[in-house]
């Protein structure tokens, strides 16, 4: 195998207001006997392509849980270092990938929230984004999606489900194009979701990946339960 150079992003910012309490931080929480966050790190690590890891994170609270976390669970020769996050994702990951400019390969840009991604899945993606410049993993809907009118909570039109794919990360593409374009959307005042959404902004095509595996985003106290039991079938 060739010298790993792709640069994982993970974020580890985000407030967790959904979790109604009952969960102070989803991404230092334990889950099936290891804190949240490595097990998409540890995963990353186990694909060989990762020479860099950024976490963005909190608070410094934060930050020194996952630390002293870290030095709990070695992780060889990986390069780990931390950048704050930003008041909202898109702050965060513009952040992150500040920290990463002048690197010519690849990043990957994962919620560190969603524990579940498999080494295939990332593998799947990355040859993808290495081909086009960009790819992002992704499931295909399983029902119907309406889109409301405007200021309305009544149905406006009833898209294609044939043509509907729900967003999942990582999402991967060149460093240079996904900071030229977040750089960009920053400059204009336009808010994105994911990081797709932005390179797209600039014109860059993105490629979907279908992912045959549960990469299920930990957002409800219930989540936490369905993901542990996924992990014990693994």
């Amino acid at each position: 195998m060739s010298t790993p150079d792709d640069i994982l992003i993970l974020l580890a910012a985000g407030s967790a207001q959904r979790m109604q309490a009952t969960v102070d931080d989803k991404i230092t929480a334990p889950l099936a006997g290891l804190p949240v966050f490595l097990h998409s790190l540890k995963t990353f690590q186990a694909t060989g392509l990762i020479s860099r890891v950024v976490i963005t994170y909190r608070n410094e609270e934060q930050k020194a849980r996952m630390l002293t976390m870290l030095a709990a669970h070695p992780n060889g020769d990986l390069r780990i270092e931390f950048v704050p996050g930003g008041d909202s994702r898109q702050d965060s990951v513009l952040a992150a990938l500040t920290a990463c400019e002048g690197h010519t390969g690849l990043v990957h840009i994962h919620d560190g929230a969603r524990p579940l991604v498999t080494a295939e899945a990332i593998r799947k993606v990355r040859e993808k984004a290495h081909e086009m410049g960009g790819a992002i993993l992704a499931g295909r809907a399983a029902d119907t999606v309406k889109i409301a009118k405007e200021h309305s909570a009544s149905v406006g039109s009833s898209p294609d489900r044939a043509l509907v794919w729900t967003a999942e990360t990582p999402q991967v593409f060149r460093t240079s194009i996904v900071l030229k374009a977040y750089r960009k959307v920053s400059e204009l005042g336009r808010k994105v979701t994911d990081d797709s959404s932005a390179v797209e902004f600039v014109g860059q095509d993105v490629a979907l990946v279908e992912n045959p595996s549960v990469n299920l985003k930990l957002t409800r106290p219930a989540d936490f339960v369905l993901a542990e039991a996924i992990l014990k079938t693994r």
